[in-house]
């Protein structure tokens, strides 16, 4: 079902893509080199040209999500890992590494870049139309929107993500992990668990972690400044042999 949704959206955003650009490529040159019997002045070309590419940024985005599914319901391909992991990793998370990293994938989500675009568009279209306007000031709800996507919203984040570290006894006290072929074994102060590897459906590398997802927003967390050079090789390369779904 995810890939029949997948192809869909695939196929819907394509169509679109190619109606906006043989748009783009009807109207750009008439309007560059004034033969259009549309007069427009610099700064509605200026505004609509944006525009256009915010809308086609937008259809782009929807479309790698698209295939971002199909790949998902691919057959994930499995490497042998003949070798004996046995990787032990000690050390705590810092508040900073877990706010960037929270921060980061909070403001991936697909709904936060739509609304953005929405927004920018309007804006686009406000100021399009504002030298026909007998009032030309701003409206309040409009600066409200602003204020709301770019201040607030990262704000009120970052002080729940600061919220949900302090609150967390996890990320308070130093662990010990032990890696080996069968499961992952942590312990500290307040936690003693052993999960196998099977346990996971997901595993996400970024720059600094691995995610280890038990649902799609629970993880488990593994720095990879714990790691060596060595293990974290090793450790990349076992991966590859779990049934996962990789990112």
């Amino acid at each position: 079902m995810k890939k029949f949704i997948g192809w869909l959206t695939i196929v819907f955003y394509s169509i679109i893509l190619l109606i906006f650009a043989i748009a783009l490529v009807a109207l750009i040159p008439g309007l560059l080199t004034k033969k259009s019997e549309v007069h427009m002045s610099a700064k509605e070309i200026l505004t609509s040209c944006t525009g256009f590419l915010i809308v086609i940024s937008l259809l782009i985005f929807g479309l790698i999500n698209g295939i971002k599914k199909v790949k998902k319901e691919r057959v994930i391909s499995i490497i042998d890992f003949p070798e004996k992991l046995e990787i032990s990793l000690q050390g705590q998370i810092s508040y900073r590494d877990y706010r960037n990293l929270t921060f980061v994938l909070s403001f991936k989500k697909p709904s936060y870049f739509v609304i953005l675009g929405i927004l920018l568009m309007f804006s686009l279209t406000f100021f399009l139309k504002q030298d026909s306007m007998t009032n030309t000031s701003i409206p309040y709800y409009l600066i409200f929107i602003f204020l709301g996507v770019f201040l607030l919203t990262p704000i009120l984040t970052l002080f729940q993500i600061k919220k949900l570290y302090q609150t967390n006894r996890i990320f308070q006290e130093q662990l010990e992990y032990h890696l080996n072929n069968e499961s992952i074994h942590i312990k500290g102060e307040t936690v003693d668990s052993t999960l196998k590897w099977s346990h996971f459906f997901k595993i996400k590398e970024t720059a600094n972690f691995f995610l280890l997802y038990h649902g799609k927003m629970v993880a488990t967390l593994l720095d990879k400044k714990m790691f060596s050079d060595r293990d974290l090789a090793e450790f990349k390369r076992f991966i590859k042999s779990i049934n996962v779904i990789r990112e």
